[in-house]
């Protein structure tokens, strides 16, 4: 009996098995007459295959090894909407396999745009422009009255109009956009040591620009510092263009083996998605091209999703922003427009509810979720004059008693777990390297952190993005961090920055006593490797279930100290335990320091040596 059951079982396998075969399709790239290095336009052949197969329930879209070139309708039409190289809206059951093929795009582009997809993968190939939205420039002369420059103007052509300069692309012309500029060194492409966003003055932004020679450009004004001749210097020709692969309500996501030279906003953003997979995704600087950077924003950003989040294998290099960036987002309550309905305000980046999901309510002053309630109904609002405008939101009771203006709503069911491991994170691109607030279990494990800013931030905030998700499970184990936080605070006296520490956990809220309520709970760094040229390892603020142990902790005197000389920096923790770290010789500081805090709320073991200094 059990014999002709599992013969049964294994034909009915078998004949699902060979339907889904019998009705999926492997289209070659080359039976559209489409050969590598040709330089002819993809765009109109990609749309012609997925019109082609629109009805099968499985599609392979298959490439051989080599360059495809993408054109952007723009150059030919002037006009500003991004196009879509592979627009899979709707689409299930697809797979992109490039084959190893280097995917080269021209002007205006959004790579790949995923909306209400699902199953989806991609893989095995590279993304970049023959003319980015960035130009690159090496400095070869600074003085108090002027700086000089050398650009390679065959790779990034520019020319210099009433005193202004102009750089050239593909369908566009642009001046310098004044809002990130950063300094590399020559030959490791890493920031420059204690160097952040426009170290060079915001008058580079207004200067007067001749040119001295083909290729050689003066810029007349007085830089505030002086970096060393032969330093790289970055430009942006926009920040949030449009993203590289873009996923918006989709779920069952995998990108794999894929490297992304360049993109016009995040590499990868996804937002309102479930279930995401990167496995060997490489974001990082072309080399081969002598380029510092990579993504014109983010290296990944996360905005809203939920299921699991998976980054295992990829390296990250020259993104213009954060590696990752994993979050929700807080609704600001406006207005009471009934016993059942609320007003929440405009958010460009509002990720809202969907019928059914659940809202936290939050008090703005102490970011305390204090009870849920179940919502029913979201539509936009644009009321006559356009204000006030946002989102009307309607809930299954009566809410007068349980919500008030002021107050925000936090979407409980879009929390997403996070996994990293085994990933890079090199000096060579802006700000952080991993940025996690999320109620969903994170594990961060088995990596190597040379972070420019902090390595990891768990931060929360009221009062700026209004990104939200108070974590409640983290592990951070096995990896290990080499000289990050090289650019953090205290730089030409700008009292904020890249973070506060290599781990940083900073939300809004800050404690002004010690029985303040804490925002974070349970975050476990164990068994890491430090390797650090300064004092500060650890800055936390407000969080419940604190462990930093088992860690070893080396110095290295690969740059100068330059921050606050505390090693373990504490807010408003409660249950924090520092234990078994092994500190080597000559590691300096070996102390904490603690405010609004109780000595009960921290427990140290002895062989550690460390002092503990307690602020009120």
């Amino acid at each position: 009996m059990k014999t002709k059951l599992v013969c049964a079982v294994n034909c009915l396998i078998l004949c699902v098995s060979f339907s889904f075969t019998a009705f999926s399709r492997t289209v070659r790239i080359a039976d559209y007459q489409i050969r590598p290095g040709s330089g002819e336009d993809l765009v109109p052949v990609i749309r012609q295959i997925l019109s082609d197969y629109a009805g099968a329930p499985s599609l392979e879209i298959l490439f051989e090894p080599g360059r495809y070139d993408f054109f952007s309708e723009a150059i030919r039409d002037g006009s500003h909407t991004p196009t879509i190289a592979f627009d899979l809206a709707g689409r299930k059951n697809i797979t992109v396999n490039g084959g190893g093929a280097d995917f080269v795009f021209h002007g205006l582009m959004q790579p790949v745009r995923l909306f209400q997809s699902e199953n989806i993968v991609l893989k095995n190939f590279s993304v970049d422009w023959d003319r980015p939205y960035n130009s690159q420039a090496r400095l070869i002369e600074i003085t108090d009255s002027y700086v000089d420059m050398e650009i390679d103007r065959t790779v990034y052509p520019y020319e210099v109009v009433n005193d202004s300069i102009w750089f050239l692309g593909e369908g566009w012309r642009s001046e310098i956009t004044p809002e990130y500029t950063n300094l590399y060194e020559p030959d490791t492409k890493d920031l420059v040591y204690q160097t952040r966003d426009k170290m060079l003055g915001t008058d580079l932004y207004s200067a007067k620009v001749t040119e001295l020679a083909p290729g050689k450009v003066r810029f007349h004004f007085r830089p505030l510092m002086k970096p060393a001749p032969g330093t790289l210097i970055v430009f942006f020709h926009g920040r949030y263009i449009t993203d590289g692969i873009l996923l918006l309500d989709s779920k069952d996501i995998s990108i794999e083996e894929v490297t992304i030279y360049h993109t016009l906003s995040c590499g990868v953003a996804a937002y309102r998605s479930e279930n995401i997979a990167l496995r060997n995704v490489h974001i990082i600087n072309n080399d081969a091209k002598d380029r510092a950077f990579s993504t014109v924003a983010d290296a990944t950003h996360f905005n809203g999703c939920k299921g699991h989040i998976l980054f295992e294998g990829g390296v990250v290099s020259g993104a213009g922003d954060d590696y990752m960036n994993i979050h929700g987002m807080y609704a600001y309550v406006q207005a009471i427009l009934d016993d059942y309905t609320i007003l929440a305000a405009h958010n460009d980046r509002f990720i809202g509810f969907d019928p059914g999901e659940t809202a936290w309510v939050l008090d703005s002053l102490t970011m305390q979720r204090t009870r849920e309630v179940k919502v029913v109904q979201q539509i936009k609002s644009d009321w006559p004059g356009g204000d006030p405008r946002g989102h009307i939101v309607r809930f299954d009771r009566n809410i007068r008693s349980l919500i008030r203006p002021g107050d925000l709503l936090e979407n409980k069911d879009r929390n997403p777990s996070l996994t990293v491991r085994n990933c890079r994170m090199l000096k060579k691109n802006r700000g952080r390297s991993i940025l996690a607030t999320t109620t969903g279990d994170v594990l961060i494990e088995n990596n190597y952190f040379n972070s420019a800013g902090a390595a990891i931030l768990i931060e929360g905030d009221t009062d700026l993005w209004y990104e939200s998700g108070a974590v409640r499970n983290v592990l951070i184990r096995n990896n290990v961090f080499e000289n990050c936080y090289t650019s953090g605070n205290n730089i030409i006296d700008k009292p904020w920055g890249w973070g506060e520490a290599v781990i940083s956990v900073t939300p809004s809220v800050e404690p002004d006593h010690p029985d303040f309520p804490p925002y974070h709970r349970n975050i476990q760094i164990e068994n890491n490797i430090f390797l650090h040229f300064d004092y500060a390892l650890l800055f936390a603020r407000s969080v419940e279930g604190l462990s930093f142990v088992n860690n070893r902790i080396y110095k290295t005197d690969s740059y100068p100290p330059f921050y606050r000389e505390v090693n373990f920096y504490l807010d408003g923790c409660r249950k924090v335990e520092i234990s078994g770290n092994k500190f080597a010789p000559g590691f300096p500081g070996k102390n904490i320091e603690l405010h609004h805090m109780r000595s009960s709320d921290i427990t140290l073991s002895p062989e550690q040596g460390l002092t503990t200094h307690i602020i009120r």
